[in-house]
């Protein structure tokens, strides 16, 4: 079966298939995103193709090739549909108008409801070595990074007092511990207790938050 937006006019091509990073909301691209997933979850990364896809889906291959200009398109909308969360842009919106602390805060609750998503982080590391090995598929992954690390920055930025360098080191870092800890949760779920885990991770946010703000002075800030 198949829908109206299923197969465009011969040699039409929407917008979209040339931003494969931008949210979708239409049904058809949610629904082969969607499919995508279970095809994944069922036969692994080598039963990903654009026919198994669109027949999981119930449409076209041709409706992959429109709505994401190919697999490579696909792929890169599956691993951003992996962590898009309105919580996220609802915190990057509030960096600024209120205190670090809480909208950190915020942010690490966030983390922690996707580290508790074991099926996203599983699909994105099957997805991974794919990705890895393949150039067009591995800058358009690059581009999702490089706006989750923005998002990081605007957050632990949003007051000033971090240069350049510690800024990108603090988004990079906090990106990385949070990846690093699906790979351990994944791998051995109980022993890794995120109740001990994030709460120690946000005092150590809060120390290089005291260093910035007492000049280099964290000892004498910590023990305030």
């Amino acid at each position: 079966m198949s829908t109206s937006d299923d197969r465009p006019p011969t040699g039409e091509r929407p917008p979209e298939a040339e931003r494969p990073h931008r949210r979708r909301d239409g049904s058809t691209a949610d629904r082969l995103v969607a499919a995508a997933r279970v095809v994944l979850a069922r036969g692994g990364p080598q039963a990903l193709t654009v026919q198994a896809v669109a027949e999981e889906a119930g449409t076209y291959p041709d409706a992959v090739r429109y709505h994401f200009g190919g697999k490579a398109g696909l792929v890169s909308a599956v691993v951003e549909s992996l962590a898009d969360d309105p919580r996220f842009r609802a915190i990057a919106r509030d960096s600024g108008t209120a205190p670090r602390s809480d909208v950190v805060r915020r942010l690490l609750e966030a983390d922690r409801d996707l580290l508790l998503d074991d099926g996203s982080y599983r699909d994105f590391y099957a997805l991974l070595s794919g990705i890895v090995l393949d150039t067009e598929l591995r800058e358009r992954v690059a581009v999702l990074y490089r706006g989750y690390r923005a998002m990081y920055a605007g957050v632990v930025g949003s007051e000033g007092g971090l240069s350049a360098d510690e800024l990108h080191a603090l988004e990079t870092l906090m990106i990385a511990v949070i990846d690093g800890l699906a790979v351990q949760k994944l791998l051995d779920p109980d022993s890794v207790r995120l109740d001990v885990v994030l709460p120690f991770w946000e005092k150590v946010l809060e120390l290089v938050f005291a260093h910035v703000a007492g000049g280099g002075d964290a000892g004498a800030q910590a023990t305030d």
